[in-house]
């Protein structure tokens, strides 16, 4: 039973895992379309005098996609901010109890996050880009409540690892 139930956490944590370098990918793309847009503008300017006015809103909002992504992943990799002092004086069996019990608690947050993030990113889903008029806000906004299902997921990935304790 219990290695049933293991290969089964053993396969959900390969996803999530996989998901995460999908997650990577996107964020590599997202941030050298960033960087290719910038340097456009600045050889724009530098060149021709034009300054294009929706490169810094670009900018921004691509850098609101690369730091959700990017939080999502540094959470599956220990990266977070963690107080490890308070714990570490505990046995071992008491410090992963003690693991999991915040990490349950994170999630309760992350959930309010991701529910307020996608009420916030339905509220501002009628407006636009000033300088992208095309552009709803929703795009940008909707960024915060997708990084928190991506730590989320994680944070789920870290519990298991501890659970079956596999090194964390």
């Amino acid at each position: 039973m219990k290695s049933s139930i293991r290969s089964v956490v053993d396969k959900v944590v390969f996803i999530i895992d996989k998901l995460n370098r999908i997650f990577e990918y996107v964020g590599i793309v997202i941030l050298t379309a960033m960087t290719a847009v910038v340097f456009v503008a600045i050889i724009s300017r530098l060149f021709t005098g034009i300054s294009l006015s929706w490169i810094e809103e670009s900018a921004t909002f691509a850098m609101a996609w690369i730091c959700a992504l990017g939080a999502g992943l540094i959470s599956r990799r220990g990266g977070m901010t963690a107080i490890e002092i308070g714990v570490s004086c505990f046995s071992k069996k008491i410090e992963t109890a003690l693991r999991i019990l915040a990490y349950l608690i994170s999630l309760v947050f992350f959930v309010v996050i991701i529910i307020q993030g996608y009420k916030m990113a339905m509220v501002v889903s009628t407006q636009y880009a000033a300088t992208i008029p095309f552009m709803s806000l929703f795009w940008v906004y909707i960024a915060m409540p997708v990084g928190f299902v991506i730590v989320f997921i994680n944070t789920i990935a870290h519990i298991f690892d501890l659970v079956f304790e596999k090194e964390v």
